[in-house]
C-alpha cells in the first residue's frame, strides 16, 4: 500500500473540511459550503489524496485501525469527550462519569453501549463496535416503527414529572449557578468585526469541549486568551489601552 503522504493536511479544501466535522457540521451543510452539487465529489476529492470516510470523518487510507481514542481527537460528540478524557494520564473512570453527568459508571457504560462503544480492558478506553453501532440503529429503527401503548395516557408524562421532582435540587443547582470567578473577563472597546482564521481542527475540538463544559462562549475564551498572551508577552500597555474601563 503507498504511504500515507501527510502534506494532504495543507490543502485548505481538506483542512476546511476537517474543520466543519469537527464543528458538527453536515454533510449537506459541507456540501453547500463549497457549492457541491453531492457529497460525492467531496468524498473523491479526498479518496483521491489517499484519505477514506469512516463514518465521522475522514483519515488516511492506510489507517484501517484507528482507534476510538485517535479518531475521538475530531469527534464533535459527548461519546468523543468522555474518550479524550479517558486518554488522559492518571485518568479516573469514575471521575469522568461524574463529570460527564452520569451516576455511576455503569450508567455511563450504558450511554455508550447505545452510541455503539464498547469497553476495552486492554486500551482502558472504549472502543468503538461496527456490529453493536448496526443492532442500535436496528432496534432505534424498529421501536420509531412500534407504536406507543401510552401514547393516549399520561403515563409516561407522570413518570417524567416524577423524575424530574426526584432531581429538583441538582436541577436547581443547574440552573442558578453562577460563574465562580476564576475565569478572568476582559471588555474591549470598539464594534464587534468578523475575521475568518483557519485553526487545527484539534484545537478547533478543544475549544469547542471547553465552551460546552464550563458554558463559556467561544469568542469570551478566544479574547481571554488573547488578552492573556498580550499581558505575559509585552503588550500589556497596549492591552489595557483598547480595554474598557
Amino acid at each position: 500500500m503507498t504511504m500515507f503522504d501527510p502534506s494532504v493536511y495543507d490543502d485548505s479544501k481538506i483542512k476546511t473540511t476537517l474543520a466543519l466535522l469537527a464543528e458538527g457540521k453536515s454533510k449537506q451543510e459541507i456540501t453547500e459550503h463549497f457549492g457541491h452539487k453531492g457529497w460525492f465529489s467531496i468524498d473523491q476529492y479526498f479518496r483521491r489524496r489517499g484519505m477514506r470516510w469512516n463514518g465521522n470523518t475522514f483519515v488516511p487510507e492506510e489507517d484501517e485501525t484507528t482507534s476510538a481514542a485517535e479518531e475521538s481527537r475530531f469527534l464533535n460528540s459527548k461519546a468523543g469527550q468522555i474518550i479524550r478524557q479517558l486518554s488522559q494520564s492518571n485518568a479516573n473512570i469514575r471521575q469522568v462519569a461524574i463529570k460527564q453527568g452520569f451516576a455511576t459508571v455503569d450508567e455511563m457504560g450504558d450511554y455508550m453501549k447505545g452510541q455503539g462503544y464498547v469497553w476495552s480492558s486492554e486500551q482502558e478506553n472504549y472502543e468503538y463496535s461496527e456490529s453493536l453501532s448496526t443492532k442500535k440503529k436496528n432496534e432505534q429503527t424498529a421501536a420509531v416503527q412500534l407504536p406507543s401503548k401510552s401514547a393516549d395516557g399520561l403515563e409516561d408524562y407522570q413518570q417524567l414529572l416524577a423524575y424530574l421532582l426526584s432531581k429538583q435540587n441538582k436541577l436547581f443547582d443547574l440552573l442558578e449557578t453562577e460563574n465562580d470567578g476564576t475565569l478572568p473577563r476582559y471588555k474591549f472597546r470598539g464594534a464587534k468585526a468578523n475575521k475568518t482564521l483557519g485553526f487545527p481542527t484539534s484545537l478547533m475540538t478543544l475549544l469547542s469541549d471547553y465552551s460546552k463544559e464550563f458554558n463559556v462562549t467561544q469568542r469570551v475564551i478566544i479574547e481571554v486568551a488573547l488578552a492573556e498572551f498580550f499581558k505575559k508577552y509585552g503588550y500589556e500597555e497596549q492591552l489595557s489601552s483598547v480595554l474598557q474601563a
